[in-house]
């Protein structure tokens, strides 16, 4: 919040009062960095959040402007958003900004400008999503809500964790995962949003085979808002490359099967089919590793299996026993994702020989995502690992050993 108000005067929405009574601050006078700081360290009858209003920063009309900027622009998602663009300025209109909502998406904004973006651009998916399904009104802009709000909770992050064009170590994943946890403390006990909102956001980095965060949940447990924004989340990620961005996010959402719920990956692969990328301008490497990191999934899935016969016999710590369980279900999935590419049984050469641009796209792209959720899994594992002894620790490595470093 300390950055926002250097972009956007930051008043108090309310008298600011602790604890005891006594009034700390009045309404409608400004505060600064320094008096937000002091007010922190003080315990307040109300949230410091719910006490503070950014001036000129996200507004409704600002968020207008921003969505029929979006429909009307060059954006690869353009022209899949443009047949639902009267139904989503019409919901726009609808939507109550709450104030705690308005002050962390302008400092959110003020903080990393392009998460405002993202966030529009995640407003209007998620409610076209559910237009194109003839939802009802008031479920259209529940999703519009959630994709605007998913993210709000990395204003709370180390933004040197925010950076993904590196890969996160455990310590940065840590302060990560905790983001949609945090999204949907501040929705439930700060705003007066419905309790569906929250739990939408909460979810939307979930996976349908239980291989998401933070809680793992699996098919049954996780909502259809929050299915809806599991896809926004990932088809926003593939959009931000200049090349083929709705085909590597149709592509995203389909090599795991199960990872999604098909009806609302249907839009986005959908619109990918419809744009016809053109892909011979560019120049795609051959993905000639890909044989042998099949051979270390296959290593790593039979050590796994092993492992676990092992321990079982010796009867092992329920501890052990949940890492080995989670791992055999993520290697699992993986090996699902192989079979379904129809990789298994080309050679080398069968995948050097591959000419048309569009195949040599999908051989990068299948190396590129399964080598995200192989780091995912290390991650994981490295979680679930952290409450056994050292020695445990040795015993469960072959698990996600080499992970990292895998051809």
């Amino acid at each position: 919040m300390a950055r926002a108000g250097e972009s956007y005067p930051i008043i108090a929405s309310q008298d600011i009062v602790d604890v005891r009574g006594v009034k700390l601050w009045a309404r409608d006078q400004p505060v600064t960095a320094a008096l937000q700081q002091r007010l922190l360290e003080r315990r307040l009858q109300q949230p410091l959040e719910v006490c503070l209003q950014a001036e000129g920063g996200v507004t409704l009309f600002t968020l207008m402007h921003d969505l029929q900027e979006l429909i009307e622009s060059a954006h690869p998602l353009a022209p899949a958003l443009k047949p639902w663009a009267q139904v989503l300025v019409a919901q726009l209109k609808q939507i109550p900004l709450h104030p705690v909502a308005q002050l962390l998406l302008t400092t959110a904004a003020a903080t990393r400008p392009a998460t405002l973006a993202h966030a529009v651009t995640g407003m209007a998916l998620a409610g076209a999503m559910l237009a194109s399904r003839q939802a009802s009104h008031a479920e259209i802009r529940l999703a519009m809500l959630g994709g605007l709000l998913h993210d709000i909770g990395e204003v709370y992050i180390n933004p040197l964790y925010l950076d993904y064009a590196r890969a996160l170590d455990i310590i940065g994943h840590k302060h990560l995962v905790v983001h949609p946890r945090m999204a949907q403390m501040l929705l439930t006990t700060l705003t007066d949003y419905p309790a569906g909102l929250g739990q939408a956001v909460a979810e939307h980095h979930e996976r349908l085979d239980r291989s998401g965060y933070p809680a793992r949940l699996g098919d049954e447990a996780v909502s259809t808002q929050g299915r809806v924004l599991a896809v926004v989340e990932v088809a926003l990620g593939s959009l931000c490359v200049s090349h083929a961005p709705l085909t590597r996010a149709s592509f995203a959402l389909r090599v795991v099967p199960g990872e999604f719920d098909p009806t609302w990956a249907a839009f986005v692969c959908d619109a990918a089919q419809e744009a016809d990328e053109d892909f011979a301008g560019e120049s795609l490497p051959i993905a000639s590793t890909l044989e042998a990191q099949l051979a270390d999934i296959d290593r790593q899935l039979s050590e796994a299996h092993q492992l676990a016969l092992d321990l079982n016999e010796q009867r092992r710590t329920s501890k052990i026993t949940d890492v080995v369980t989670d791992a055999l279900h993520r290697l699992d999935r993986l090996r699902v994702a192989w079979n379904a590419l129809g990789l298994w049984g080309l050679s080398g050469d069968e995948m050097a020989n591959v000419a048309l641009p569009s195949e040599r796209l999908e051989l990068e792209l299948a190396e590129s995502e399964l080598r995200q959720r192989m780091r995912a899994f290390h991650r994981e594992c490295l979680l679930l690992s952290e409450g056994l002894t050292e020695a445990e620790k040795f015993r469960l490595s072959p698990l996600w050993q080499g992970l990292l470093d895998s051809p």
